[in-house]
């Protein structure tokens, strides 16, 4: 009987365990408002404006940097300049 005790105890513990690894949040990233002044002027000052270089200036991963460029070129804002197989360079709009 207490070895099905011991056993039941062990399971309780690591059943708890499992709930709490569940609530954690990885990889949870805060995405800058893209149209931002902030955002609008450190943009305005880089020489290429790639996924790549907007993901270091702005501490994010590349993938959120290429929705937010995206984003920014559906809105108007910026255009596609330079296309190849694995990058994409935009530029601003001349109105």
């Amino acid at each position: 009987m207490k070895k099905m005790e011991k056993q039941q105890s062990a399971k309780d513990k690591t059943d708890q365990k499992a709930k709490e690894k569940r609530n954690k949040i990885i990889g949870a990233v805060e995405i800058p408002d893209a149209t931002s002044d902030e955002v609008m002027g450190a943009l305005k000052g880089m020489k290429a404006i790639t996924p790549t270089g907007v993901a270091s200036k702005f501490n994010l991963k590349v993938s959120v940097a290429k929705k937010m460029l995206k984003e920014l070129e559906d809105n108007g804002t910026l255009m596609l300049a330079a296309r190849s197989h694995n990058l994409k360079v935009y530029a601003f709009k001349m109105d």
